[in-house]
């Protein structure tokens, strides 16, 4: 059977385990998008993940939905994080950017006073943090994208493919889920529209789908680009009711591109959805049809899963074929050296939620190792 800490290869870039460091927003960069030097810390101590997604990162300020979130549009901001991938590579990591369009989801205020763009007038109704009011109703002045506006927006994906590739990345990671732009198209209720980009399941996959191409074509190789997306998934105000129908047609022009991967997250934690009680999850029958099965069944490339994983489930899911590499997050968050705890069994340090977003180094960057951990208990207490 395979190990999760057996090297995976992912087409020309060699994985030497299979779990992966996923995608977290943090809220760390400047207030313009700009990311910071405690971020290229925090990425290269968790450098031994066998891929690091990036947090969400913003290819234009339309789509900066959260306050303080990186983007990959100006020379700024290219530069920055080049000093991040130079510090997850001297640490010998390799990390893809994870590239997030919101969409309707977010405030003018979170994005420099921009109107937000969607593809039909169908407002998120719910509440998103802001920095000057804290929990704030979420706007319900969109901009509906025009056919030709449509069309911009995929070509500034393209030119923030190119800036990701020139800072020093290894890939880019098509943020398709969670309610945000792409899965805005996806959805027959957020989409309603009658042009080529809406109407019918394969119409509505339009959107992704170029995205994808224009990412392919800008950075010169599919087996560089992924995508991540959430079949059904109730996120941001996303209802979806033509969910195998649509995910249908898109895989099988996700089959075409032949891309590096595609990842997928759960509509709810693995038990809730799963409807299984403790003894059920920890025999490993953690997968249902949507999505391990319906993903598994339909995509010819590798599959990169999440959702309340333990080192046990993942095991059990790649024993069984269900996916190939595993993601995990909040683990990630408070131990930097989670695939050594792993690997050895040693205990994992708890993560502190309310130090989780925001702020500085602390809650960030001062999660020690076990090594650390061990060392400080030797030494004793301090005076």
């Amino acid at each position: 059977m395979p190990s999760l800490f057996e090297p995976y290869q992912l087409h020309d870039l060699t994985l030497p385990n299979r779990l992966v460091m996923g995608p977290m927003t943090r809220a760390k960069a400047t207030p313009e998008g700009v990311p910071t030097p405690m971020m290229a810390t925090h990425y290269a101590q968790r450098a031994s993940a066998g891929l690091i997604i990036t947090e969400g990162t913003w290819p234009e300020r339309r789509g900066q939905g959260y306050f303080d979130i990186p983007g990959i549009a100006t020379q700024e901001q290219q530069d920055a994080w080049a000093s991040i991938t130079d510090a997850v590579h001297a640490a010998d990591g390799r990390i893809f950017l994870q590239m997030e369009h919101t969409g309707r989801v977010g405030h003018e205020v979170n994005s420099g006073g921009n109107q937000l763009c969607a593809p039909s007038n169908v407002p998120a109704d719910f509440k998103i943090f802001t920095r000057e009011s804290g929990l704030t109703q979420m706007t319900t002045d969109l901009h509906v994208l025009s056919t030709k506006e449509v069309w911009e927006v995929i070509d500034k994906y393209g030119k923030a493919a190119k800036r990701t590739k020139a800072a020093g990345f290894d890939g880019i990671e098509l943020h398709g889920a969670s309610g945000y732009l792409p899965h805005q198209f996806l959805s027959d209720t957020s989409n309603l529209r009658d042009d080529d980009f809406g109407g019918t399941p394969h119409k509505r996959t339009r959107f992704m789908i170029e995205v994808l191409k224009c990412l392919i074509d800008a950075w010169g190789d599919s087996h560089r680009i992924g995508v991540k997306i959430s079949p059904g998934i109730l996120y941001n105000g996303s209802v979806e009711n033509e969910v195998e129908e649509t995910y249908t047609a898109l895989i099988s022009q996700l089959n075409e591109l032949d891309l590096a991967y595609v990842a997928f997250q759960t509509p709810e934690s693995l038990r809730s959805l799963a409807g299984q009680d403790d003894d059920d999850i920890a025999g490993g029958e953690i997968w249902h049809r949507f999505p391990y099965e319906f993903i598994r069944e339909n995509y010819n490339g590798t599959v990169i899963a999440s959702g309340d994983l333990t080192k046990e489930l993942a095991q059990n899911a790649l024993d069984a074929g269900k996916a190939d590499l595993f993601v995990f997050g909040r683990a990630y968050m408070s131990n930097p050296d989670l695939v050594e705890r792993m690997q050895n069994d040693w205990p994992l340090t708890e993560v502190d939620m309310r130090r989780g977003y925001g702020g500085g180094e602390e809650g960030y960057n001062d999660y020690p190792t076990w090594q650390e951990q061990q060392a400080q208990q030797q030494q004793g207490p301090v005076g």
